[in-house]
C-alpha cells in the first residue's frame, strides 16, 4: 500500500532541485533591500542634490522635446504613486514584497502558476527600475546645464538604485528560467 509514496531518495532530490532555483529569489530578495536601504545613502552626502536649470543639457532640440514629453507622462503616472513619502517607501518597498510572493508561489505551486507570478514580480520591479532610469537620466540632463560640482554622488546614488532594481529583475528571470528547468527535470525522473 506504501509503494506509492515518494522515496526518501526522490523527495531529497526534489528539495535539492528547489534550493537550486529558490537560491534566486534569496539573491533577488537580498539586493533589492540593499536596493531599498540604500534609500539612506544620501544622508552621507552633503547638500541637497537639487539643481536647478532654465531647460535641459545637451539633447538635440527634437529629442529635448520627446523627453520633456515622455517625462511629463513618467511624472503624471509616478505622482499618483510616489506622492507622499510614505507611498515613496512603499513603492521602493514593493520589489521586496514581489520578490517574497513571487518566491513563495515559486516554492509550493505548479510550473505555469509559478511562471506567472514570477514574472510579474518581475515586472512590478521592472517598473520601480525603470523609475529610477528616467530619475537619473532627468538629472544627468539638468547637470550638465547646471554644473556637476558637488553633485556626482547624488547621481551615483540615482544610478546605483537603478542598477540595483535592474538586477533583482534579471534574478528573478533568471530564477523563473532555472524553476522551469528543475521542473522538468524532476517530471521526467
Amino acid at each position: 500500500m506504501e509503494h506509492w509514496l515518494p522515496s526518501d531518495h526522490l523527495c531529497g532530490k526534489y528539495a535539492m532541485s528547489r534550493w537550486r532555483y529558490l537560491r534566486w529569489w534569496l539573491a533577488a530578495f537580498v539586493v533589492s533591500l540593499l536596493s531599498f536601504l540604500s534609500l539612506w545613502l544620501p544622508a552621507l552626502f552633503e547638500g541637497d542634490g537639487a539643481v536647478g536649470c532654465a531647460g535641459y543639457g545637451p539633447l538635440p532640440s527634437g529629442l529635448t522635446r520627446l523627453w520633456s514629453v515622455l517625462e511629463v507622462m513618467w511624472l503624471d503616472v509616478r505622482q499618483e504613486i510616489a506622492g507622499t513619502h510614505g507611498r515613496y517607501l512603499v513603492l521602493n518597498g514593493a520589489p521586496m514584497v514581489s520578490v517574497l510572493l513571487s518566491g513563495l508561489v515559486a516554492a509550493w505551486s505548479k510550473r505555469w502558476l509559478g511562471t506567472v507570478v514570477g514574472l510579474l514580480g518581475a515586472l512590478v520591479v521592472a517598473g520601480v527600475a525603470l523609475h529610477w532610469a528616467f530619475m537619473a537620466f532627468s538629472y544627468w540632463l539638468m547637470l550638465s546645464c547646471g554644473g556637476w560640482e558637488g553633485r556626482l554622488p547624488w547621481m551615483m546614488w540615482r544610478l546605483l538604485l537603478m542598477v540595483g532594481f535592474g538586477s533583482v529583475v534579471v534574478l528573478l528571470i533568471g530564477g523563473v528560467r532555472v524553476r522551469g528547468a528543475a521542473l522538468a527535470t524532476h517530471a521526467r525522473s
